[in-house]
């Protein structure tokens, strides 16, 4: 089967063979192109059994993929919707369509993969956090602006600050490299205490779970936080294991 997790700029993709994923990959797309995308990223892919499909994109993204399947493979793919509970994972949110979809994946891969309750923190466009205790029940979590979105802020709002390149860890001798580091420390800083804050909630036996796009690019400044697990492919997992779910339910109506 395929798994896929379409952000607004980034996709990711997997291919499962035996319940084991054996491929994973990732990139970027246009809106503007979406079939040409497609086709790049997928055109050497076998035919797949199943595909399901993780999107915070729109519809129109959701469409040209759901177009694009079909005339490939002939199935239809399965875009996961967030409900109130599904495979042991318990939604508190009172209007569950309202947690975003790529959220809910992240909490059904952390419930494949960990027994112990957890803090999962995606760092994309935007940072989002989730709690989640033992039992599966979703804790709550944060959202906070990205790495891009604070310093594209910056440069709209202030006056002498052109461009920002590159990453600066250490006080700067430049405006732009200022903007850079500074950023860069004011989200770390926020997410050592999101993890502290956490710990208190969760307990001592808490995993911090960090995915997403630049994940890679904060993992470094946030080597200090115990149970610290990187793993880029969360949502992916999450949507394997939202199929384990539906074909365990089709099994049990069987029997």
């Amino acid at each position: 089967m395929l798994t896929i997790d379409i952000g607004n700029s980034g996709i990711k993709w997997g291919i499962w063979q035996e319940n084991m994923l054996i491929l994973a990959e990732d990139g970027y797309y246009e809106k503007e192109s979406l079939h040409e995308t497609f086709d790049d990223i997928f055109s050497d892919a076998p035919k797949q059994d199943a595909v399901w499909v993780s999107c915070v994109a729109g519809q129109g993204v959701e469409q040209a993929l759901d177009e694009w399947i079909l005339k490939k493979w002939s199935i239809e793919p399965v875009f996961l919707r967030t409900t109130s509970e599904l495979g042991g994972v318990c939604n508190m949110y009172p209007q569950p369509e309202e947690h975003g979809v790529d959220r809910w994946a992240a909490l059904l891969g952390a419930k494949k993969l960990y027994d112990v309750p957890v803090c999962i923190i995606d760092v994309g466009t935007a940072v989002t956090v989730d709690l989640m205790d033992a039992d599966g029940v979703h804790r709550g979590g944060r959202i906070m602006p990205g790495l891009d979105m604070m310093r594209n802020s910056l440069l709209q709002h202030t006056a002498g600050v052109q461009a920002v390149v590159g990453d600066c860890p250490g006080f700067a001798i430049s405006t732009a490299d200022a903007v850079t580091s500074g950023t860069l420390h004011m989200l770390q800083a926020g997410l050592l205490e999101v993890c502290e804050s956490a710990k208190d909630r969760l307990g001592a036996d808490m995993r911090v779970i960090l995915t997403g796009g630049m994940s890679e690019k904060i993992l470094p400044f946030l080597v200090q936080v115990a149970g610290l697990h990187h793993e880029p492919h969360l949502v992916l997992y999450g949507l394997h294991y939202a199929w384990e779910q539906q074909n365990n339910n089709e099994l049990e109506e069987l029997e």
